[in-house]
Order: C-alpha cells, then structure tokens, then sequence
C-alpha cells in the first residue's frame, strides 16, 4: 500500500521532479503505524554507529557495541528523563514517536520495498512553537544497505509533493555540520542554507555546528482561523 501523491502546486512539482531517484519502482510509500516501531528503532539505531555521530576513529564495530551498550540501559523505557537526549531509540520510544505524530496529525513516512522497510521520515520537529504550523521541519533515516540508492531523496520528494495537501509551504532541516551525505542530498532537492547554529551540538567531547537548510514553496492562503482542515492527515494517508 502505497500514499496517493495529490496534484501539488506546479513548483513543488517542478522541485519535486529535479531530484535524481535510482531507486526502483517497487519501492512503497506509506503512513507510519505503532506496528513499524520496532523498524524505526532499528534504522535510527543503526545512524548511530558510524561518523558522523561517531568519534572520528571509531570503527563501525565499537560503535555497535556502544549502541547495544546504551540500548540496554533504556530498552524498556518510552522516555528518558534527560534534555537533550543523545543515544538509541527503544522500540517503545519509536511507538510513542508514530503516535505523537498521529497526536499533532504530522506525517511519518515508512519506506518499503517488496515488504522490507527501508528508510522513514518523520516531520514532528518545531511542532510546539506557536504560529508555526505551514513549516514543517523534516528528518530522515535510512538502513545501512539501502543508503546511497535514493530512498531519502525519494522521502524528501513525497514531502514537497504533498506539502499542499498538509497545508505547508515551508519545509526545513536541522543537520550537523559533519554529515556531508544528508547535507549534499538536501541541496540536490532545492534546499537552500537558512543559517546556522554555532557550536549548538556536543556529542562525545566534540562540538559542531547545526546547519539549517530549507525551501520555500508557494505560499498557501490561510484557512479561517488559521487552521489546518479536520481531515489533512487521512486525506495525505490515503491509499492506491
């Protein structure tokens, strides 16, 4: 089952269209359920363990052990009692994670292909700041074999076609400095630099910098009272 992508504004297409997708066309587009959970962990776990969330020299190997390491002491856990938190996903964590997006009615989207679940992208990101609802800010991940083959690029792609629908014409996102393969799929979609945040990231001892990258679609009157429609979300999940 795959999501519908609704007639969008002719730039969303025409930015949409631009970005190369190797990808096969088997590959599936679909809204996140509690059911993905343990899927989603997975895949954001796996982010973990390697640069550039990694110290430089550390092998793939320590890094996976790491990981298990911090797993264990937070398995069982939805949330941990720590601002900031840096550190694998329980499967509990990536349930409460769909559901707060099925909450605020944002999209999370799961990547599949021929039933194995790929990549996914979630916009839950901002979704507390006042007034802010037409931007969505974007983050994706995408597992260790399927990387280098399109899938973010073809998530990124869903999401601008569809940001009509969702009532959004402004889409970012918030990446370390260091991860040069997120930071160049973006720009190949139409991102543009919005600034940065100097210093903002500290993780193993290591400072870097969060770099703020976004595009502007076309603008999309307001509602009556500044309102998404009742309905955004199950007419974005619709199937075909």
């Amino acid at each position: 089952m795959s999501l519908a992508l609704p007639i969008a504004e002719k730039n969303a297409e025409k930015n949409a269209a631009a970005i190369a997708d190797p990808v096969p066309d088997t590959l599936a587009l679909r809204p996140a359920t509690t059911q993905d959970a343990t899927s989603v962990a997975a895949i954001y776990n796996a982010s973990l363990r390697t640069q550039p969330y990694q110290p430089d020299g550390v092998t793939e190997t320590d890094g996976a052990r790491w990981c298990a390491e911090q797993l264990a002491k937070v398995k069982t856990k939805d949330a941990v009692a720590e601002a900031n938190y840096f550190g694998p996903m329980s499967v509990p964590m990536a349930k409460l994670q769909i559901e707060l997006h099925q909450f605020y009615r944002r999209p999370m989207v799961i990547a599949t292909q021929h039933g194995e679940t790929v990549g996914w992208m979630g916009t839950l990101g901002l979704n507390d700041r006042p007034g802010m609802s037409s931007l969505y800010e974007l983050s994706y991940y995408v597992a260790p074999r399927w990387r280098g083959r399109g899938v973010g690029t073809r998530l990124i792609r869903h999401l601008i076609a569809q940001a009509p629908v969702w009532r959004v014409d402004r889409l970012m996102a918030m990446v370390w400095s260091d991860n040069a393969a997120s930071l160049s799929v973006l720009r190949r979609a139409g991102f543009s630099a919005w600034g940065e945040l100097p210093g903002a990231i500290t993780a193993f001892g290591k400072r870097r910098d969060m770099v703020l990258l976004g595009m502007t679609l076309t603008d999309i009157p307001p509602d009556v009272g500044d309102t998404q429609p009742a309905d955004t979300h199950d007419a974005a999940a619709a199937a075909s």
